[in-house]
């Protein structure tokens, strides 16, 4: 039991009449005893921070995040969300899935009503992620000792300093769910050295992880299985395998509970279900009728091998300079009239497999050591990663690359393994230390920890994804504050909009539509991924013909003139400082309504 390990850490000799070596000892017990709590409640108050900060600069969710930010609010109304968002995996996959749940919606949801989408969603995020610090050093203590404890902690911290100031609010959904994998990967260790009571709570993480983001469908029911598997075996012949039942059942429960929503909407929502879309995605669609034949390039071994070398192996490693720049690429065209991917960032084949065999053999003698050591907590979290390294290699040389490229958000999962990978290798290190010894090493990764720490306080935003956008909040402010004027004090009936005017991944329009929804209009779209993000009570072909007045959203110059049959509901001019009195213009939004008109369906 890892108690015994951490209590003889903690019992290093003292020298009778020695008070500099007595006062040692007193120091180390005190760490041992409070040295997680410190990291953690560092670490919450940096979270804390970055949060209160971003709300005092003007937070506004935009494009996705607003999306998100939308459907949290229609919780327990008529547009209820049981499935989670459009998923961008439709690009590859010809056919329009959504991520499998809505619980990142539930979380967010009482927050955004009470305080307001620029408030409640940026709090709930931090909360989450301050629940779910503490709950990362409550399971590790539990896997691994007050050493374990510390070590996960402050490696806590260093995923912290990875995501950088601006993504510990951030409710995209690759961004949110860095820390909550993390903590499944420390609960799941916990189950497997012993702890087997933690195991429903690993299935309710894991199921938000699931449900969050279609990339973790494969590793979350490996990492579960295998780490339930552990626990097995070292109940195998003596009777105790009795112990997981009650585990089990209520693991059972936790799922059944958390996938009623996605349940409900294949066997009773409209049209065809989000997991039958799931499931024709995965099988490679055949010859259904409902799948398009989009043209993509799998990865194959070679490239995963330098996706995965790029983050595990080569410099920087899973740290924050590598976040948004290692695993990014574009298509190009060849003479031939074929398609090849362009990944400059990638390190080369050559680079991955230099650096993954170095790796491995890291790995090997950690192993060896920790058994030597009768470090057998550590040997766990070794076993417990193995099989969930081997899908996602897996998954990584199947998924196809789509128009997208090659996008980290995809594989953002590999930076939270390769973490766990490393503070593997760090308590390996610890464990074949000697007492004194081990007393400095493990300093040395506390103090790494606070650095960490001191160093994620200034703001700093990673480039992908909607929080990188901050440049357009002061307009999106401004075109709240005109909307909800114009809203509130007239009724602009029935409403179509038309995204036409707008391009992929621009910030604007989920902003204002959300703004629409707030106050009561009737408003319907026919595009099909808005149709999927805003859910089917607001698609035009369940609407009734009445006219309806069209809602476009403009940028740049488009925004600055007023057709004649058009009224311009709200302006913004608001441009980032530094910009260019020729240039401002480009930084223009309007939103427009054309008279009323029967939508063509």
């Amino acid at each position: 039991m890892t108690g015994g390990i951490a209590a003889a850490e903690a019992a290093e000799p003292v020298e009778a009449g020695d008070l500099v070596a007595a006062r040692r000892a007193r120091l180390e017990i005190a760490v041992r005893r409070w040295g997680w709590q410190t990291i953690a409640s560092l670490t919450s108050l940096v979270i804390a921070f970055a949060a209160i900060r971003g709300i005092a600069r003007g937070y506004e969710p935009v494009g996705d995040n607003a999306l998100i930010a939308l459907r949290s609010r229609d919780v327990f109304t008529g547009d209820h969300p049981f499935i989670g968002a459009w998923s961008s995996a439709t690009l590859g996959a010809g056919i329009d899935v959504n991520h499998p749940g809505p619980l990142l919606y539930d979380v967010l949801a009482l927050p955004a009503r009470l305080l307001g989408v620029s408030v409640g969603v940026p709090l709930a995020v931090a909360t989450l992620q301050i629940v779910v610090v503490w709950t990362v050093g409550f399971v590790a203590v539990r896997a691994g000792g007050a050493t374990g404890a510390i070590v996960a902690t402050s490696f806590t911290a260093l995923l912290v300093w990875t995501l950088g100031s601006e993504l510990l609010y951030d409710p995209w959904q690759p961004n949110v769910m860095v820390l909550p994998f993390w903590l499944l990967l420390c609960t799941l260790w916990a189950v497997a050295v012993g702890r087997i009571a933690l195991l429903p709570l690993a299935a309710g993480v894991g199921s938000f992880a699931m449900q969050t983001h279609l990339s973790y469908v494969a590793l979350v029911p490996v990492a579960l299985l295998g780490a339930l598997g552990l626990a097995a075996f070292d109940r195998r012949g003596d009777g105790r395998i009795d112990e997981l039942r009650r585990p089990i059942g209520t693991s059972a429960a936790v799922i059944l509970v958390l996938w009623a929503q996605p349940l409900w909407e294949q066997v009773a929502g409209p049209g065809r279900g989000n997991l039958g879309r799931m499931l024709t995605v995965a099988t490679g669609g055949g010859d259904d009728p409902d799948v398009t034949q989009v043209e993509t390039v799998a990865p194959g071994l070679s490239l995963a091998t330098r996706v995965v070398g790029s983050v595990f192996a080569v410099p920087p490693f899973w740290g924050r300079s590598g976040y948004d720049s290692t695993v990014v690429g574009g298509w190009l065209s060849t003479d031939d009239g074929g398609r090849e991917l362009v990944t400059p960032a990638l390190a080369s084949l050559g680079a991955s497999l230099v650096g993954l065999v170095v790796l491995g053999a890291l790995v090997a003698t950690a192993v060896h050591g920790a058994r030597r050591a009768a470090a057998t907590h550590v040997v766990r979290g070794f076993v417990v990663l193995a099989p969930v390294l081997v899908i996602a290699v897996l998954t990584v040389v199947v998924t196809p690359i789509d128009a997208l490229g090659l996008s980290p958000h995809k594989v953002r999962w590999l930076w939270v393994l390769a973490a766990f990978l490393t503070m593997m290798l760090v308590l390996a290190g610890l464990a074949v230390l000697r007492a004194d010894r081990r007393s400095i090493g493990l300093s040395a990764v506390v103090a790494l920890g606070a650095v960490a720490l001191i160093a994620t306080l200034p703001t700093f935003r990673q480039t992908a994804g909607p929080a990188s956008q901050d440049e357009v909040w002061d307009n999106v402010s401004v075109l709240r504050e005109q909307l909800e004027e114009r809203l509130a004090s007239a009724d602009v009936g029935p409403v179509f909009f038309d995204p036409s005017t707008l391009g992929f991944g621009e910030p604007y329009s989920a902003p204002v539509l959300a703004e629409f929804l707030e106050h009561g209009v009737d408003l319907v779209v026919d595009e099909h991924s808005l149709v999927r993000q805003l859910g089917p009570g607001r698609d035009l072909a369940r609407a009734d013909d009445t006219p309806r007045r069209v809602l476009t959203v403009r940028t740049g110059p488009d925004s600055v003139t007023v057709p004649p049959d058009e009224e311009r509901l709200a302006f913004a001019s608001e441009p980032p400082a530094g910009i260019p009195d020729d240039e401002v213009v480009f930084w223009s939004v309007g939103v427009f309504l054309r008279v009323p008109e029967v939508v063509d369906r």
